[in-house]
């Protein structure tokens, strides 16, 4: 048997992820973690969402703690009276200075170090190998540092150390921007218009969509994805 831990934050990476997981493994949980983010519930939301729509069983935790943290570092996800950044235009996405600037304000600390650790704790506990499914890119690469495929490496080396199963992370799209990952989903009839990418959902459609703001960075590379990958863009905006 295979068996596989989906990181899942709701976003198309993640998904990207849970459709490549369904093609190679028998057994699939997605784990969510809630950390008093402005995404919490939008998390849980979508979280149920594909866990209903792919028949795949769900864990969600709660981290308390990390709200703390996130709050002391300044996170403009945890601090209700700061608003995430927006971007006004596609070409500010390349700026280097800008998008820095921007990781800063989003920045939760140790986030992914936090949430792979958690998740080979319970791939450990398991009676057989399991993987880790992370959704790392080479687009948040640029910016995020921990998510690289040189992060990844570095984690499994601590895992293969502090694990007594045999517990790897996986991260298929480390290589593939976000056009890519659009590409991926398309060819693979995903429910893209059930995940979210926005940093500040309030609404939803009937059927359960997110309504997202179209302005906040991690929109604006969505909707320029879809539009790189001259893909119609079913997701809803305000």
């Amino acid at each position: 048997m295979r068996k596989a831990i989906v990181l899942f934050s709701g976003g198309m990476d993640s998904t990207a992820c849970l459709y490549w997981t369904m093609q190679k493994y028998d057994e699939i949980t997605l784990l969510s973690f809630l950390y008093g983010s402005k995404e919490d519930q939008t998390i849980i939301k979508v979280n149920k969402k594909f866990s209903s729509l792919l028949s795949v069983k769900t864990k969600i935790i709660n981290l308390p703690f990390l709200e703390e943290f996130s709050q002391e570092a300044g996170s403009s996800l945890t601090k209700s009276e700061k608003k995430p950044p927006e971007v006004s235009s596609f070409e500010q996405l390349d700026r280097e200075d800008l998008a820095l600037q921007t990781a800063k304000e989003v920045w939760i600390p140790g986030r992914n170090i936090l949430f792979l650790s958690i998740a080979a704790s319970l791939a450990d506990s398991s009676t057989v190998p399991t993987d880790i499914i992370f959704g790392a890119n080479k687009e948040e690469g640029t910016t995020f540092p921990d998510n690289t495929l040189d992060f990844v490496n570095r984690m499994n080396k601590s895992i293969e150390l502090g694990c007594l199963n045999q517990v790897t992370i996986q991260a298929p799209f480390h290589d593939s921007d976000k056009k890519d990952i659009v590409v991926f989903l398309t060819e693979n009839n995903a429910k893209m218009a059930f995940s979210s990418s926005c940093y500040q959902i309030e609404e939803w459609t009937n059927e359960g969509k997110p309504i997202h703001c179209g302005t906040c960075e991690s929109c604006q590379r969505r909707k320029r994805a879809f539009l790189q990958a001259s893909i119609d863009d079913p997701t809803e905006y305000r």
